[in-house]
């Protein structure tokens, strides 16, 4: 394992980027990838794209996406005795709050640290003692006795907040952390990146590191418009329901390699969600089958993530293939992955990209 950057992974956990305020992750992205690529920008709403000229058929390209935005909190409110009360960024579940240690991100770039208040055990009442508070019921404490005492630490209304860095590897390469929904797609294009900027593949490579996805899913699109890729291959996680609370939805483990995305749906009034590319997922399973990497398949309903909207972009829509990292303990403080199928993830697009040419059939019918 050691021929991976495992650091880097830490490093980009470690960073303070809910949706909507990723300046930092798009600093770090930016000044890591500058040198590595042939031309990087940075739009208005934050994504960055590093592209990578092919050395054969520079003007066919294929687009490596992921998000860099984490799910958090927003301050609503600030009481006249010094508690924030929040909405949620994105899914954060109510039921993993409680208790946990958050970081507050000021206007001035200060994190100031924070903790959710739970009721004491001692005057919990028998009707409150299996209820999981609403998020309106809970607040942050920074231990400030007053509200100028909180804006006088540079705390304002619409500071966003999300979960105190916590990475750790444990057992056989089980890694746990926040965020890392999105940050191991993001490590795993980072190590793609520095590989073609060695050895170049033979079609264009786009890079894109996109912001909202947690708050919108809709973040990545100016990218695709931007880039005009010949397809887009889309990593983000995917859910693990591999412990003893899990009810077993699609046969997706840790540990059991990366996954190739059949199909999402999110319903919920958007009917939003996507099946993969047939011919180019059969492309990138033939490729696994190859290096004898497993690919698991997910159908999943609940979840969707950007392709649902890439897919009708432009006059002809995209071909789109989502790849998973499976991932347990979703949207919580202590989401989990494996390096095994991280690394698996890396040598498997490394193979797909460079074997991605005009030449591959990607036409329906």
């Amino acid at each position: 394992m050691s021929e991976y950057e495992w650091k880097l992974l830490e490093d980009l956990c470690a960073i303070h980027a809910v949706s909507g305020r990723e300046d930092r992750a798009v600093k770090f992205i930016r000044d890591y990838a500058e040198p590595l690529a042939d031309e990087i920008n940075v739009d208005r709403l934050g994504n960055v794209v590093a592209i990578i000229k092919g050395t054969k058929y520079p003007d066919h390209k294929l687009m490596l996406q992921a998000h860099m935005d984490e799910l958090g909190l927003i301050v609503r409110n600030i009481t006249e005795d010094g508690f924030l009360l929040f909405e949620r960024v994105g899914g954060v579940p109510e039921k993993s709050l409680l208790g946990q240690r958050m970081d507050i991100l000021t206007d001035e770039e200060e994190l100031i640290p924070a903790y959710v208040g739970p009721k004491s055990h001692h005057i919990t009442t028998k009707e409150e003692k299996f209820v999981v508070p609403k998020v309106h019921d809970m607040f942050l404490d920074v231990g400030l006795g007053s509200r100028e005492e909180v804006e006088k630490a540079g705390i304002q209304v619409g500071d966003p907040v999300t979960y105190h860095p916590n990475y750790h590897q444990i057992g056989n390469g089980l890694i746990i952390s926040k965020a890392l929904d999105n940050r191991v797609s993001i490590f795993i294009l980072l190590d793609l990146l520095k590989r073609f900027n060695q050895k170049r593949p033979e079609s264009t490579v786009v890079f894109s590191f996109t912001v909202l996805e947690e708050f919108s899913i809709r973040g990545s699109l100016p990218t695709v418009n931007l880039t005009q890729p010949d397809a887009i291959i889309s990593l983000d996680i995917t859910i693990a329901p591999d412990t003893p609370v899990d009810d077993p939805i699609h046969p997706v483990a840790i540990g059991g390699g990366p996954a190739i995305k059949m199909m999402d749906f999110h319903g919920r009034g958007t009917l939003g969600g996507m099946f993969s590319s047939p011919k180019l997922r059969r492309f990138m399973e033939s490729c696994a089958k190859d290096l004898k990497i497993p690919l698991q398949r997910e159908v999943i309903v609940g979840v969707i993530t950007d392709p649902a909207f890439q897919l009708y972009l432009g006059d002809q829509g995209n071909v789109i293939a989502g790849f998973s990292i499976p991932h347990r303990y979703s949207h919580s403080s202590i989401s989990a992955c494996h390096e095994v199928d991280i690394t698996q993830s890396i040598e498997l697009l490394d193979k797909v990209t460079r074997g991605f040419s005009p030449d591959l059939d990607l036409t329906r019918g």
